[in-house]
């Protein structure tokens, strides 16, 4: 990228954080370690990350696992920007309304997105739903932007 190109702007999903923690090398993880976004996650999120956390062990190379984990974490997010809830509490009721009948777990990255006014980064189907705030899948973040 050109060093006087602005960096695309996105809100990543759990699942994208979690494809980039199962396989050190993936394509996600390239992607997220690439300098060429900006990248948003909800604080409140990494609940998430850690009721999945025995999971992503179990599915990581049987050679590296639980003390790999946690340099995976810390590298991927030394390139993800953490936001902490109260700086998105003013748009969560709206997010909820729109999630509700879609994924009512969603709601943070939607009231993110909202907030900040950044597409989301998400390989959820269901987030094409909402219709308020532009969702990119990883095929498509490599299509357009790398």
């Amino acid at each position: 990228m050109e060093g006087n190109q602005e960096k695309i702007c996105f809100i990543v999903d759990t699942n994208i954080l979690m494809s980039a923690l199962l396989k050190d090398d993936s394509q996600t993880a390239k992607l997220i370690k690439s300098d060429l976004f900006h990248l948003y996650y909800p604080e409140d999120g990494l609940t998430e990350l850690e009721y999945y956390k025995e999971y992503i062990i179990s599915k990581r190379d049987k050679n590296l696992q639980r003390k790999s984990l946690e340099y995976a974490i810390t590298f991927i997010f030394e390139s993800v920007n953490t936001i902490p809830s109260n700086f998105y509490s003013e748009k969560l009721k709206e997010a909820y309304n729109i999630m509700k009948d879609i994924d009512e777990k969603d709601t943070l990255f939607l009231a993110l997105a909202l907030k900040l006014k950044y597409p989301i980064w998400s390989n959820d189907k269901h987030f094409q739903k909402q219709g308020k705030i532009q969702v990119y899948t990883t095929e498509d973040v490599l299509k357009n932007y790398y």
